[in-house]
């Protein structure tokens, strides 16, 4: 038995939610003079609606490493998943509360697992500690196996708009307003726990084909790996993105997330899909 502790840049399907052996911690959300918990009492319909309003004062805080501390179990292994350490502050607070309990109680068997990715690439992680775990595996075993399985992760994203590139001042507002004018959809990627821009397309259908391509280019075996997508209110396009993908290549099985926190829905906006294999 194990215990993990993700932070809210995870995003769990029902089922996980239901587990004892799951735990969220909350990161803080502020949409202008709004402050927000990301956890389960968060209204995540009325909160993608304040997006809409908040397009630019949009803030995200860590959540304190005694959050972290207090969550942790003293008797079995734990692991903490948290967001790419390249875009939140999320990794560096977990690991500063794992040093705080284990201070405070002596050596424990706690690790943070920095997912160099967030969302879907943050449930395959889960998934696949509880399968190592299932296999009697120790606490050292289950940290070496599940760093080489994140290491092979790939993340991808369609949006719908360039917004969260120009705040982070990786691209022109003039270039971003020219693209939206023109239905040009951007295609990211997670390269070394940082969201890149690997390609752009004309309408939803080129974009798809795009992604296609990045898939096949990756010249990973997909038989062996699960497809995990998370939609920002767009649950249709998430079906269509999925046959698509499962129409071209052999996955061994596959998630939906019934609905993103609020952590994903400010990065990715309003109809964007994060997709994770």
């Amino acid at each position: 038995m194990i215990k993990i502790l993700a932070d809210s840049g995870c995003d769990l399907t029902d089922d996980y939610k239901k587990r004892s052996d799951i735990k969220t911690i909350p990161l803080t959300l502020q949409l202008g003079s709004k402050v927000y918990s990301d956890d389960e009492a968060l209204d995540t319909d009325a909160f993608r609606k304040e997006l809409l309003i908040h397009k630019k004062d949009r803030k995200t805080s860590a959540p304190s490493p005694g959050l972290f501390a207090e969550n942790i179990q003293a008797d079995v292994p734990n692991f903490i998943v948290t967001m790419s350490a390249g875009v939140s502050g999320s990794y560096n607070s977990a690991v500063s509360g794992a040093k705080m309990y284990c201070e405070e109680h002596g050596k424990k068997d706690v690790y943070v697992v920095d997912s160099m990715s967030a969302s879907t690439g943050e449930i395959l992680i889960v998934k696949k500690l509880l399968e190592l775990a299932e296999t009697g595996m120790g606490f050292e075993e289950i940290k070496s196996e599940i760093c080489k399985f994140r290491d092979n992760i790939k993340t991808y994203f369609i949006l719908e708009n360039y917004d969260t590139f120009v705040d982070s001042g990786r691209l022109n507002p003039y270039v971003a307003r020219i693209a939206k004018m023109l239905n040009i959809i951007p295609i990211c990627g997670a390269e070394n726990g940082k969201a890149v821009l690997k390609g752009q397309a004309r309408g939803e259908k080129k974009a798809y084909e795009k992604l296609l391509n990045f898939i096949e280019n990756e010249k990973v075996n997909t038989e062996e790996r699960t497809l995990a997508i998370n939609h920002i209110g767009c649950p249709e396009k998430a079906e269509r993105a999925r046959k698509l993908i499962m129409d071209k290549f052999r996955f061994k099985d596959y998630i939906i997330i019934p609905k993103a926190t609020g952590l994903c829905s400010l990065y990715a906006d309003i109809n964007g899909l994060i997709i994770a294999f």
